[in-house]
C-alpha cells in the first residue's frame, strides 16, 4: 500500500490570508477564508497552535501555523520576516484578543491593543493590491465618551509614559471592562487611520465590532455584564440580551460571515470603518443615551 500523498491546492502559492489568534472566533475565520486561499495561522501557544494547524490540515485546508507573542516586538518582527518570504498578504484577520481573565490591565491593554499595532507594522508592507486588513473590535468600542486628549492617547499606545498618561486621565487605574472600551477604541481609530495610509497602495483596512456573541471568550468571562446604566452594577446575560433590538446574542458564524464579505471583492469600496455586528446593540444604545458614537 503506497503512501498517502497530500494534495497541493492550486492557491498555495498566491498571496495568503493571515489570521491572528487561533481562539474560537479565530478558527471560525481560518475555516471561511481558507476555502480560497492558503492560511497562516499565529497564536502565542505553540501546543494550541500545532493542534490548530493539525486540525485544519486534517480537513483539508492549506495552513501552517507561526508561534508569535503579539505583544512582543521582536517576535512580530520575525513574523514579518518570515512572511516577506513568501508571495505576499491579501488578508490580514487580527482576532486575537483577552478579557479579564488575563488578570493584569495592563496586560490586557497590551494584547488588545499594542498587539494589533505590533502586527499591523510587521504586516502592512507585505499587503499585496486589493488585500484588505480587518481588525475584530467591540460594541465595547463605543462606550467611551468623545474625547480628543483620550483618542489622541490611544493613538500612540506604544509612546512612553503611555499606561501613566492612561491612568491619570481616568482618574485611577482603568478596571478590565474600562480596559477593553479603551483598547477597542483604539483598534477603530487604527483601522481608520491605517485605511488612509494603505490606501495609495489599493489596501484596505476596516474594523468590526461584535455585539453580544456566543464564543468560548465570552463564556470564559462569566454569566454577567455590565448595566452601563452609570453604576458599577452587572446584570446576567440574558437580561443584557433583551436589550438588543433583536432580543438575542449572535453567532461567531454571523461575525464570521461579515468578515468573509469584507474579504471579498464585493466590499473592494469599503475603507477605514467599523462595522458593528450587533443586532442592533449600538442603535438601542445611541437612542438611551448610553452612548455618544
Amino acid at each position: 500500500m503506497s503512501d498517502y500523498v497530500e494534495r497541493t491546492a492550486y492557491f498555495a502559492g498566491a498571496p495568503v490570508v493571515l489570521v491572528i489568534g487561533c481562539g474560537g472566533l479565530g478558527m471560525s475565520v481560518a475555516r471561511a477564508l481558507g476555502r480560497q486561499a492558503a492560511l497562516v495561522v499565529v497564536d502565542i501557544d505553540p501546543q494550541h497552535l500545532a493542534r490548530s494547524v493539525d486540525a485544519l490540515t486534517l480537513a483539508g485546508y492549506s495552513v501552517r501555523g507561526i508561534a508569535c507573542d503579539i505583544t512582543d516586538p521582536a517576535q512580530t518582527r520575525a513574523l514579518g520576516e518570515d512572511l516577506a518570504k513568501g508571495p505576499g498578504v491579501r488578508v490580514l484577520a487580527h482576532v486575537a484578543a483577552v478579557g479579564m481573565s488575563i488578570g493584569d490591565w495592563r496586560k490586557m491593554m497590551d494584547v488588545d491593543l499594542i498587539g494589533a499595532h505590533l502586527v499591523a507594522e510587521a504586516v502592512g508592507p507585505l499587503m499585496v493590491p486589493g488585500g484588505v486588513g480587518i481588525f475584530i473590535s467591540s460594541l465595547a468600542s463605543y462606550l467611551p465618551p468623545r474625547d480628543a486628549a483620550l483618542e489622541a492617547l490611544l493613538d500612540a499606545p506604544m509612546g512612553q509614559g503611555f499606561e501613566a498618561a492612561l491612568v491619570a486621565h481616568h482618574g485611577r487605574e482603568p478596571d478590565f471592562d474600562w480596559t477593553y472600551n479603551y483598547a477597542k477604541l483604539g483598534v477603530n481609530r487604527l483601522a481608520e487611520r491605517l485605511a488612509i495610509e494603505w490606501g495609495p497602495r489599493q489596501v484596505r483596512a476596516v474594523s468590526v465590532s461584535p455585539g453580544m456573541i456566543d464564543s468560548p471568550m465570552a463564556r470564559a468571562e462569566g454569566s454577567t455584564l455590565p448595566s452601563h446604566d452609570g453604576t458599577e452594577a452587572r446584570v446576567t446575560r440574558a437580561d443584557k440580551a433583551r436589550e438588543i433590538p433583536l432580543g438575542r446574542q449572535g453567532s461567531m458564524l454571523e461575525i464570521t460571515s461579515v468578515v468573509t464579505f469584507l474579504a471579498s471583492d464585493g466590499a473592494s469600496f469599503i475603507n477605514g470603518i467599523d462595522i458593528p455586528v450587533d443586532g442592533g446593540h449600538r442603535a438601542r444604545w445611541r437612542a438611551t443615551g448610553i452612548i455618544e458614537r
